[in-house]
């Protein structure tokens, strides 16, 4: 059984430069398993509208009419032939200093009106603040041959007004304006999109139509690996329910090839679904800094899509023959006299005793940020360049790998500042973070005359996938780390609190240019060792990034690497001191806190089997 309902508030909205059609049904009576869409809306905001106004689209201008509007091409109006436009919904960020509304429809931005309607503050319905459903006075009928049209309104404003409603994402055809009666209409939809949907009715609208809304497609492609992952959300923008279609993958720089996977997702009228599919594109042979790929929705199992202008979207990606595991570098800035520094102090202790995080990410504390203390050295003073915040410093505050990407939550665009609101939300950032694999590889060695010995030198080695794999010369700087260190007075502490990976020594604030032997790097410094450094509590950090003097929101590290004081060379015969003996015989196994079988020390408990046959704990921070 069918029930017949006429649907408002329906939405086609175009990302990027693909319209997107949205269709919504209301089911009035339970038990009714389908219901005839009568009307569909047409525009780019999806239904959605910024109801503050935006300084940009603004004129302090008095007595004046403002313009704006939206074009819809001729490919994509022909799908809706044999239907026509009877009403348009106007958003309105505000109703203040406006008395009077014409929506319109026209073939260019200044030419005859094809159809109109009005409203005022004096009669009913009256304009407001919000959308405004205005009837048009003669529907248009859509035809084949009906040009591409722009949808728009003008208000006439008595004072200054931020009537126009602008949402943030900008896209192709989706705002243009006049701010003013003797102004010029100019193109401002990389700015924004306008809040504007012209309803389309009748008894021909689409049956099958499915669009390519969204797709997140994996940055790097790695040869040697040979997959690429894609992320794609696609949405249901006809009347009749879509039980399965093809994901297509070509890549430009190789025509002739395509790549499908096929998707079982049942997707309703106006159902929008995310799903993430591997292609194997073989035909990729050679390495490339950007590389074009475009994603397809076809194939569909009912019947042939009506409007194919939506189904493609395109991205780049960079080919590599071979790229390595990411280590996050997190930079936490405390001091003794910051109270809610230990509180995240054990958010981060926390986090370290889980995998993956216990081999892949690497701390190193500043004491710096909100006062000093007695653990400050030179180079945190001048790391608080990286807040960027007119000065304004604070603590606790991390750095995740010194990046600026939406995932770390930064406080401001133009600082790679974090501020941690929860171990979850730490958690969801660092899981974010080690997805993006690194272009650069990074070997330790540390080496020390004897355990006494007041210096410890480095070697650092690798090598990188692509030359370019930073914008600026890669830097490399060295740490010197400590361990459990007992604090003077450590505000917000309970007694147990000690200092981790608090940093001791570094081999340059702002760190020594890598220099390369084709894609392979060695580097070597010493770091100064004092007496009172507890040998067992020591560490070296290494991190390969990207140094812009100009700009701290520009200086990511691209890779970190970490080595704890027991996997020391040590040269002299007295050997190191460990927790159980004098003299380290040989590791031969290593055991984690469950007894499993490891490839090497983790942070935690391990248990090692040496040479000798003994067996010993050690717990490495």
């Amino acid at each position: 059984m069918h029930t017949e309902m006429k649907i408002h508030n329906l939405n086609i909205y175009c990302n990027m430069k693909h319209l997107m059609i949205t269709i919504m049904a209301l089911f009035a009576l339970t038990g009714y398993s389908s219901a005839q869409v009568t009307s569909m809306t047409l525009g780019y905001c999806n239904g959605e509208m910024k109801t503050s106004g935006t300084s940009a689209f603004t004129t302090p201008e008095k007595d004046t009419w403002l313009s704006a509007a939206i074009y819809i091409p001729q490919s994509q109006l022909s799908v809706f032939h044999g239907n026509c436009i009877n009403e348009i919904h106007a958003g309105l960020a505000s109703s203040l200093n406006i008395d009077s509304l014409r929506v319109w429809i026209r073939t260019s931005l200044d030419g005859e009106d094809l159809a109109h309607g009005a409203l005022s503050k004096t009669y009913e319905p009256k304009l407001a603040k919000g959308w405004n459903n205005v009837t048009l006075e003669t529907p248009l009928q859509i035809t084949q041959e009906t040009p591409g049209i722009y949808i728009g309104y003008s208000f006439h404003q008595k004072g200054s007004s931020v009537g126009i409603s602008v949402l943030p994402d900008g896209q192709e055809n989706a705002c243009f304006v006049k701010l003013g009666s003797n102004e010029q209409w100019t193109d401002r939809s990389s700015e924004g999109t306008l809040a504007i949907e012209a309803v389309v009715h009748g008894d021909n609208l689409p049956k099958y139509n499915l669009a390519l809304k969204n797709i997140k497609v994996q940055p790097i492609y790695i040869m040697s690996q040979g997959s690429l992952s894609v992320e794609a959300t696609v949405r249901n923008m006809a009347t009749c329910q879509i039980t399965g279609f093809d994901l297509q993958c070509t890549v430009e720089d190789y025509p002739g090839n395509t790549y499908t996977a096929h998707v079982d997702e049942t997707l309703a009228f106006e159902e929008e679904k995310t799903m993430t599919v591997n292609f194997y594109p073989e035909c990729i042979s050679s390495v490339a800094k950007d590389c074009k790929v475009n994603i397809t929705v076809a194939n569909l199992n009912e019947g042939e899509d009506e409007n194919i202008t939506d189904n493609t979207l395109a991205t780049s990606i960079q080919v590599v023959e071979k790229a390595w595991p990411r280590h996050i570098l997190v930079e936490e800035f405390t001091t003794e006299k910051c109270p809610n520094c230990p509180a995240v102090a054990g958010i981060i202790a926390d986090i370290l005793e889980k995998e993956p995080y216990n081999e892949r990410v690497n701390v190193i504390c500043h004491h710096n940020g909100y006062y000093t203390d007695w653990l400050t050295i030179p180079c945190a003073a001048s790391y608080l360049w990286f807040y960027n915040m007119d000065g304004s410093t604070f603590a606790p505050a991390l750095l995740i790998d010194r990046a600026t990407k939406p995932y770390t939550a930064n406080r401001q665009e133009n600082s790679p500042i974090y501020s941690v609101a929860s171990q979850e939300t730490l958690e969801e950032s660092l899981d974010t973070r080690l997805l993006d694999v690194s272009l650069v590889s990074l070997d330790i060695k540390a080496e020390m005359d004897s355990v006494n010995a007041d210096k410890v030198k480095v070697t650092v080695s690798g090598e990188r996938a692509l030359e370019h794999f930073t914008v600026n010369e890669p830097r490399i700087n060295v740490m010197l780390y400590e361990n459990n260190i007992k604090p003077q007075y450590q505000a917000g502490a309970n007694a147990s609190f000690k200092h981790q990976h608090v940093a001791r020594e570094v081999n340059s604030t702002w760190g020594a240019t890598l220099t390369w032997d084709g894609d392979n790097y060695t580097y070597s410094c010493e770091l100064d060792v004092a007496d009172n450094f507890v040998r067992d509590n020591l560490g070296i950090i290494a991190f390969i990034w990207d140094y812009n003097e100009q700009d701290p929101s520009k200086c990511e590290v691209s890779n970190s690497a970490g080595i704890h004081f027991s996997d020391f060379t040590i040269n002299s015969s007295a050997g190191i001191s460990s927790c159980d003996t004098a003299v380290e015989a040989t590791p031969v196994d290593y055991y984690n806190a469950s007894g499993v079988k490891v490839s090497s020390r983790r942070r935690g408990l391990n248990i090692i089997r040496t040479a000798d046959g003994n067996i010993r704990k050690q717990i490495i921070r």
